[in-house]
């Protein structure tokens, strides 16, 4: 609470002419207190509601704060949003600006921040324009930007002219701001998906910087960080689940200094390059801090953190547990070890809820034959709150398996494993789909997977069907695959077809001579858009029409 403390006495402070501007109570917008507002003296405090506004601070050293800033109590902060999805402009697109020389006094705090597409702007240093920023930025500025979720934000627009796009949840330039105990969550960049730090001296402390992506101009997944002889000092964050098309899924140190201690960096991706810290190791120097892969240096391990449940916390028996920096100055506040990651040492405070877990399902169709009766599926959890599965059942038979087991309580930034046992592939083919219930956000829900087993044609006392059929397909709706399951009584030549909703033929799945017995044939549909399908068979005189709804 020292930190809300320090708030608190700012403004109750004896300055001559300062006056809390509440909003919407005596100013119908943000923007209009922030106008109305004396620098260096007035505070706007904004109460709960969304305010869809991008705002502008245009010069004015100020405090721009919620409830938050009165009580500390983080609820004020999931409910005082600020929505910056409708700018009066396309080229002024991110939800705050702070880009006019206001000082250290400047802070913004206690908000949710989401909907920023970024500003269009001509940098200072090569002259060229790009759109930065999603959420926030900073230029020429040194404020305080605090106990903030940035969320939901992107900066990937390159309108003609543009070199590039970047800082999807902050971006920074030319300043020494302090990025203090922010949830920096879900935003995109075409580099730097969570910040950006260009030509500053960024000091980064307390932060959740996690399930950012982009990096396909310069890398840098959660943090870029670009400017020869300048350093960005990064302080107890925990930086995790972020992917870059480039090097840094995590941090690209792409020029400058990297300067820290006690930072998780774990479960981020990168699609070429080095998953964790990418960048020349000469000017990496972080110590006592838990990064997967061996980063090595003073005091760095590599183990995973053994999160909790959810909000990115720690286990007592974490391997992150009183592992930090040793210097007491740096001790948690009950006076033992810093422990590592944004829960540890001086400064550290509670989050508001956030996060949720991410679990990509399988696509392909689990295929059981008679030699090879048993499937594992490997689940990975990318999200930032543990993976659950609530129950598992299947689109037509009630015992298509003998037995389905699945690690469930998957934490973040881990795997577990779901495996499947078939009955013996006997007469009866087995054809169906596998209904997954879940928590996972963003994933189909149920999720379908669908799976087959045929028997093995030495079989002769093998019943063969009596008549011809054209099964449903499953799963359906699907995507991008589907299984389409037939029956022949006697050899046959077979055509499938797949046409779209207006007669026109987009795929042939089968066009020949196929012996009696069941069939399965699978259609991939990644390259089709979203909508109505037919699948149609003919077999001899004989025909048969299937509805596919593939749902993208």
């Amino acid at each position: 609470m020292q930190f809300i403390v320090l708030i608190l006495l700012a403004l109750t402070a004896s300055v001559t002419h300062a006056e809390i501007r509440r909003v919407p109570n005596e100013y119908p917008t943000i923007q209009a207190a922030i106008l109305a507002a004396q620098d260096q003296h007035d505070t706007v405090l904004v109460y709960e509601g969304t305010y869809v506004e991008n705002i502008d601070f245009r010069g004015r050293s100020i405090v721009v704060g919620s409830l938050f800033v009165m009580d500390g109590d983080i609820a004020h902060i999931p409910n005082t949003i600020i929505d910056g999805s409708q700018p009066a402009h396309s080229d002024t697109g991110s939800v705050v600006r702070i880009i006019s020389g206001e000082d250290s006094t400047t802070a913004l705090i206690g908000f949710t921040i989401t909907g920023g597409t970024g500003t269009k702007f001509r940098d200072q240093s090569d002259h060229l324009w790009y759109v930065e920023g999603g959420g926030v930025i900073i230029e020429n500025s040194d404020p305080l930007i605090a106990f903030n979720m940035i969320v939901n934000n992107e900066a990937t627009r390159r309108p003609a002219g543009t070199q590039s796009a970047g800082g999807g949840g902050i971006r920074y330039g030319y300043c020494s701001p302090k990025i203090h105990n922010n949830v920096i969550l879900n935003n995109s960049g075409l580099y730097g998906g969570g910040i950006v730090s260009f030509f500053a001296d960024g000091d980064i402390q307390h932060n959740v910087i996690a399930n950012n992506d982009g990096g396909q101009a310069y890398g840098g997944g959660g943090l870029w960080i670009g400017g020869t002889g300048h350093s960005t000092t990064l302080i107890n964050n925990t930086i995790g689940g972020n992917e870059s098309f480039l090097t840094g899924g995590g941090i690209r140190l792409f020029a400058g200094v990297l300067n820290g201690h006690s930072n998780i960096v774990w479960g981020n991706q990168a699609n070429s390059g080095t998953d964790q810290i990418g960048g020349t190791a000469g000017n990496i120097h972080i110590d006592y801090s838990c990064v997967e892969g061996n980063l090595g240096g003073t005091g760095n391990f590599s183990e995973y953190p053994e999160f909790g449940n959810q909000q990115l916390s720690i286990d007592p028996l974490s391997p992150c547990t009183n592992t930090g920096n040793p210097a007491s100055e740096w001790n948690d506040s009950d006076g033992t070890r810093n422990d590592v990651g944004c829960y540890g040492g001086p400064g550290a405070h509670e989050f508001s809820i956030f996060g949720y877990a991410v679990w990509i399902p399988p696509v392909a169709t689990i295929e059981f034959t008679p030699d090879t009766l048993i499937r594992t599926i490997v689940i990975e959890n990318t999200g930032t709150a543990a993976l659950q599965f609530d129950s598992i059942a299947y689109a037509v038979g009630e015992f298509s398996l003998l037995n389905v087991s699945v690690t469930s309580g998957i934490r973040p930034f881990s795997s577990g494993t779901m495996v499947l046992e078939s009955y013996p592939l006997g007469d009866v083919p087995l054809i169906d789909t596998l209904l997954v219930y879940h928590n996972a956000q963003y994933s189909p829900w149920p999720a379908a997977i669908p799976f087959f087993g045929i028997g093995t044609d030495a079989d002769e006392n093998r019943a063969l069907p009596t008549d011809f059929a054209l099964h449903p397909a499953y799963p359906n709706p699907f995507n991008p695959s589907t299984t389409i399951a037939f029956a022949l009584p006697s050899e046959q030549f077979v055509n499938i077809t797949v046409h779209d909703i207006q007669g026109r033929e987009v795929a042939q799945l089968v066009n020949g001579r196929l012996s009696a017995g069941e069939h399965v044939v699978e259609w991939n549909a990644n390259s089709f858009a979203s909508g109505t399908y037919f699948a149609t068979m003919r077999a001899g005189k004989w025909q048969a029409q299937t509805k596919l709804t593939l749902l993208k």
